[in-house]
């Protein structure tokens, strides 16, 4: 990567705007920034370098929300988390870049397409016990997340079987902190912190931090459901351009 004072630009604009997002509802900043990104860098850069920029963000939520944080709900799904990084990651680090971004923009569409027709659903009640379904689903989750820095299918999941809105951002947030941290030694052991890898984490923390100042003039301003509502339709349209620009291009 040849850091341009145009590509600087283009960096710090979409991380801001993915992470103004994700300061606001929790969640969501790499299923943005990711499809965006992509069109000009590939996801070796990309996923390692958010990751050291989410560890942070991750970190500040989980601390803020930690009195309705469910440790013995979410433990073995961080568990399961980590054991299917280490597979996503092996991916990453050897797979052709036009098959991983074809990858992440299935993977894209699917979790938009899955929140957007959520409501037509029937809704359940929380589950009472941990199954091998959830930690199916967290196992994935990890691989996706070694990947592409996706931590996001998990997401469905907690929204139906958590009590409340806060309890849900606790439980997310602290799976997504402490995937971070494990996934950063994985991408350490392979060799995936490299300077550019840094460099582009630089320009990222600038737009987190203007992000960080965003979001707390627009919070009293911006109703959750609306916002969340346009985040999904961001997620479908980015997951769709990126894979037409990598199936028809391979690049």
């Amino acid at each position: 990567m040849k850091l341009t004072i145009g590509l600087a630009i283009f960096i710090y604009l979409i991380q801001t705007f993915a992470y103004t997002i994700k300061w606001l509802i929790g969640f969501g900043n790499p299923l943005i920034s990711s499809p965006l990104l992509s069109m000009q860098l590939d996801n070796t850069l990309i996923t390692p370098g958010t990751l050291l920029i989410d560890i942070p963000t991750n970190g500040s939520i989980v601390w803020r929300n930690r009195k309705n944080l469910q440790l013995k709900k979410v433990l073995p799904l961080l568990i399961a988390m980590m054991c299917g990084i280490v597979p996503g990651t092996y991916l990453l680090r050897f797979s052709l870049p036009w098959i991983i971004k074809t990858a992440l923009g299935v993977v894209v569409l699917y979790l938009g397409l899955e929140m957007a027709t959520r409501h037509l659903r029937p809704q359940r009640e929380p589950e009472s016990a941990l199954t091998w379904v959830p930690l199916a689903v967290a196992f994935i989750t990890g691989i996706c997340a070694g990947l592409f820095g996706i931590s996001m299918i998990l997401v469905a999941y907690l929204q139906r079987n958590t009590k409340n809105y806060d309890e849900f951002k606790a439980s997310i947030c602290f799976l997504f902190f402490g995937e971070n941290v494990f996934r950063a030694g994985v991408y350490l052991f392979s060799g995936l912190f490299t300077w550019q890898v840094l460099l582009f984490s630089v320009v990222s923390a600038a737009g987190m931090l203007t992000a960080l100042l965003l979001s707390k003039l627009l919070a009293p301003h911006i109703d959750e459901k609306k916002l969340s509502k346009f985040a999904i339709a961001l997620f479908i349209l980015g997951g769709i351009s990126i894979i037409v620009k990598s199936v028809l291009f391979h690049t």
